[in-house]
């Protein structure tokens, strides 16, 4: 039983790592590894093995019954290990700890990374009920055992996600478990109940830092400290390209076709969030890409669901063109292994790559949640969301005196996004700068968008406008980026299969709002572009903008504020030093307070005692002090374990003592209470010396515990602690 409750106390250690898995084989693996661990370990104690025998015979278990449990994939018809499978479980043991904290969670049965899990279950609950049944339980040593399930659920919050998985409850779970353990050891029934009371005292206090120093909803995990293998650099950019789709080589060579998609629908290369004032990229956390196991949930408020089949053509390279925010995907052909362990996700930004890039004839079926599109008109009524983006690093010339003619008036973040993108589709044309098309130069890097707003007519491609549209919605308060891609054209439906060339990329933007993100296309309609329209001198010309870039080495998040509040003075930055100072005043002041709280009775019981003292040293009849010396011996000796009946006299039980000081206090009682004498003050004195020498002596070969126990001791009072502790088991 005592044992069962250490291996309870390993598989509760396990829950943090639930939400890296959210598969029911988590549950699988974790219940046959404690079995496995719980048999060998009985087997073990009974048996008298050796250390070698139970090792070998714990390897042996994991090696035969390791697929069906950590790598059900590879397992014939579910339980049968294969030889791909017992090579897995076995480099498992070394890469798999690694993978599980670079491969996006949930990760369910993807590859061998349940191994982690059914290593910590198997040899947790092997090495916890072994110790707790082979070292004797009077030994100190024995509380060693202790340590096995705190071990495995330090292992286990540190593999786990960085969004806490109700951690303090686990761990207050795990140290309840260990003091039962510890309340079922060997020892008297009250000691036992003190363990249990320092245990539950320790994890109430472990509790209460962990809540007070790390925020529960970010914490610093080995998933947030491992370098990712694969991070896109600031200079990766697909739009930079854009020009030379739409009117170089591959304008009209087939770049990949499509089954899946119904008008409108959209399949996006990339997007890009991150402005250096050269070009758009993937940038802050979005450059973070991490290991796809198959398929994630999706977290998007609103969005149709979209299954595409995807066969690349001519678009070659590292970008995979997904149809949303990405739900599953799954490559097919030949070499779809290896695309499979060759692809990552970046979550915040929505876009996949390949490290050994897609050639032509590769193909994959992908589910995502398209985002709503939103028309320009329905702008107004929209709020900014709160998705974390990279702020622009530089600002166009231009742009902010092109927001403020064209929403002067407008009040809501909504209403001015809608007159900005309103302005730049009436004012802007269309031209890509080919043969017998008006000059239009390439780019979207700030002196190109600056170009753009001085022009008259304004002349760009979707190149130019999705980045200056994105660009003014993030001046206004909406989070944003670029999105490059393809949008399925007028006729198609869910059975038609479509091939898209060069001259079908184009581009548009995202805004984030309170329902999450939305689509809105900036593009001017195509239209003939009339004549330049000679400068004005009587009109006031866009001024420059007097804002420098902000001079750091890191883009700022953007915290999507209105533009009026930049001027706003920021709050101080609070000195590190002086935080951290704070966090462990923090931590020390709630924790005295839990240690407070939980030692009151002790500290009632100690004061009561007190309280009763001075009550009798301080009567009022020197008969009365000189009888409350003797009271005060008598309850001594019962706290300390002296045996005594109601009926025995005051010098029998002094007799048992054997010592002088409780036999002359208890003739000095008697002849105050029995004769006619007067009791004089320096009777009084000798008494209470008399009676302070026996707690002395009483005290003297105890251990700081036995001392301790006696001061807290409730016999005096005519009460026990066995009626507190009544709950505990015994011991049989």
């Amino acid at each position: 039983m005592r044992a069962l409750i250490l291996a309870l106390a390993v598989v509760v250690s396990l829950v943090p790592l639930w939400p890296v898995y959210q598969n029911p084989a988590f549950f699988v693996a974790v219940a046959g590894g404690a079995l496995l661990g719980a048999l060998i370990a009985l087997l073990s104690a009974r048996g008298k093995w050796s250390v070698l025998r139970t090792a070998l015979t714990a390897v042996t278990a994991y090696l035969i019954f390791g697929v069906p449990l950590a790598v059900p994939s590879e397992a014939f018809f579910g339980f049968l290990p294969s030889l791909q499978g017992e090579l897995n479980l076995l480099t498992g043991v070394v890469l798999s700890w690694k993978q599980l904290v670079t491969v996006m969670p949930p990760v369910g049965t993807y590859e061998a990374l349940l191994v982690p899990v059914l290593l910590l279950s198997l040899l947790g609950v092997l090495l916890a009920v072994v110790l707790s049944l082979r070292i004797i339980r009077t030994r100190g040593i024995a509380s060693v055992a202790a340590l096995v399930p705190v071990i495995t659920l330090g292992v286990a919050i540190w593999l786990g996600p960085s969004r806490s998985f109700a951690s303090v409850v686990v761990t207050v779970g795990v140290f309840v478990l260990i003091a039962m353990w510890f309340a079922l050891s060997r020892v008297g029934v009250a000691r036992a109940g003190f363990r249990a009371i320092g245990i539950l005292v320790l994890s109430a206090v472990v509790a209460s830092a962990v809540v007070l120093v790390t925020p529960i909803t970010d914490r610093t995990v080995w998933r947030t400290e491992i370098d990712q293998p694969f991070v896109l650099q600031d200079d990766t950019s697909p739009l930079s390209e854009y020009r030379s789709f739409v009117t170089g080589d591959d304008k009209n060579k087939d770049l990949l076709s499509v089954t899946g998609l119904s008008a409108g629908q959209r399949l996006s290369i990339a997007a890009l969030d991150n402005y250096t004032g050269v070009l758009f990229s993937v940038g802050g956390v979005a450059a973070d890409f991490t290991k796809l196991p198959g398929s994630i949930p999706t977290t998007s408020k609103t969005g149709d669901e979209v299954t595409a089949q995807v066969t690349i053509s001519g678009l070659t390279g590292a970008w995979v063109p997904l149809t949303g925010e990405l739900g599953s995907l799954n490559f097919t052909g030949a070499g779809s292994r290896a695309l499979t362990d060759a692809f990552y996700y970046s979550r915040p930004a929505g876009t996949g790559a390949v490290t050994t890039g897609l050639i032509e004839g590769d193909s994959y079926r992908t589910t995502g949640l398209a985002a709503p599109e939103v028309s320009i008109s329905s702008v107004g009524s929209l709020e900014p969301g709160d998705a974390i983006v990279p702020a622009p690093q530089v600002m166009p010339d231009g742009l902010d005196a092109f927001v403020s003619l064209s929403s002067k008036g407008k009040t809501s973040a909504g209403e001015r996004v809608q007159a900005a993108l309103t302005a730049l589709t009436s004012q802007g044309y269309i031209s890509h700068g080919g043969p017998e098309e008006v000059s239009s130069a390439s780019g979207h890097g700030a002196n190109r968008l600056a170009a753009l707003f001085a022009a008259s007519p304004m002349v760009g491609d979707a190149e130019q406008y999705a980045a200056a549209a994105s660009l003014m919605a993030t001046q206004i308060g909406f989070p944003s980026r670029v999105v490059m891609g393809f949008i399925a054209p007028e006729g198609s439906d869910a059975g038609t299969d479509v091939t898209f060339t060069g001259a079908e990329m184009t581009a548009w933007i995202e805004i984030n709002t309170t329902n999450g993100w939305v689509a809105v296309n900036p593009n001017p309609a195509e239209r003939p572009i009339p004549e330049e329209q000679p400068q004005d001198p009587t009109e006031v010309a866009f001024p420059q903008t007097a804002v420098e870039p902000p001079a750091q080495d890191e883009p700022q998040l953007n915290d999507n504020s209105a533009p009026e509040a930049a001027d706003e003075e920021q709050p101080t930055a609070v000195d590190p030093v002086l935080q951290a100072i704070l966090a462990v005043l923090n931590v020390v002041g709630w924790s005295l307070l839990w240690l407070g709280v939980l030692a009151s009775p002790f500290l009632a019981i100690v004061i009561a005692k007190r309280r009763r003292r001075a009550a009798r040293h301080s009567a009022a009849d020197p008969r009365d002090r000189v009888e409350g010396a003797w009271s005060e011996v008598r309850d001594a000796l019962l706290d300390h374990g002296t045996a005594a009946s109601a009926s025995m006299t005051r010098q029998e039980l002094a007799e048992i003592t054997a010592l002088p000081a409780a036999t002359t206090v208890a003739v000095l009682a008697d002849t105050a209470q029995y004769s006619v004498d007067s009791v004089t003050e320096s009777d009084v004195i000798r008494a209470w010396s008399e009676a302070d020498g026996v707690v002395k002596e009483l005290d003297a070969n105890l251990t700081r515990w036995q001392k301790f126990r006696a001061k807290i001791s409730v016999k005096s009072f005519g009460l026990s602690w066995a009626r507190f502790t009544a709950w505990l088991p015994k011991r049989r």
